[in-house]
């Protein structure tokens, strides 16, 4: 991935606190606000010569991190708790630090978050059954959204039984539905964890996919 910061200072106490490209008084908003205007990447230099096709991906790759960390930042201010998930790590992205992980009694896939692990120790674990250790982010309505993780190791068969649940938030909202009853397949089999906040959990990993 590409550094921006050969490119972009963002130092507070340069450009009124707003970031700008080195060796310029032009500011990065001003550019990324040209480009959503419909100005085509390759015709950014016609109008700022002193910006190259270089600057100008380190621009789009600065605002990918902004709006990514801005994602992170908010889902902590949700309903969130340490836990433990045992399961197989079916998927990773490496370019954005996300897994998909099949819980073991379920094998309902749960979507994570792993900045915090080395892109070898995932590689190395894809397609294991592994037990991951790290912060459940619920939605307010009580649903999980996302697991950050901590740490990832191999699962020993104790593991799967013990951690193999999707995680729940230590007090679930109150829910009129709770009163009403189930009809059809549901009666049966009940609910897929999360199913209602495949929206929200779009939303959430939009940036990071």
């Amino acid at each position: 991935m590409m550094n921006w910061q050969n490119y972009i200072i963002a130092d507070p106490f340069i450009c009124e606190g707003r970031a700008c490209f080195k060796d310029t008084q032009i500011m990065v908003s001003e550019v990324l606000e040209n480009l959503a205007n419909g100005v085509t990447p390759n015709d950014i230099p016609k109008k700022y010569p002193a910006l190259n096709q270089e600057a100008i991906q380190a621009a789009l790759t600065f605002a990918a991190q902004i709006a990514r960390e801005q994602i992170f930042n908010l889902s902590k201010l949700a309903p969130h708790r340490e836990v433990r998930v045992a399961g197989r790590l079916e998927a990773i992205k490496l370019n954005d630090h996300t897994f998909t992980l099949a819980v073991a009694e379920s094998l309902y896939p749960l979507n994570g978050f792993a900045k915090a692990i080395e892109a070898q120790i995932l590689s190395r674990l894809l397609g294991q059954n592994v037990v991951v250790s790290g912060t459940a982010h619920f939605t307010n309505e009580g649903a999980l959204l996302i697991l950050e993780a901590a740490q990832i190791e191999i699962a020993k068969e104790q593991d799967l039984i013990i951690w193999g649940e999707v995680p729940k938030p230590f007090r679930r909202p109150f829910d009129m539905s709770d009163f009403k009853g189930k009809r059809g397949l549901s009666a049966i089999i009940g609910k897929w964890p999360g199913d209602e906040t495949d929206e929200e959990v779009r939303q959430a990993l939009e940036e990071l996919s």
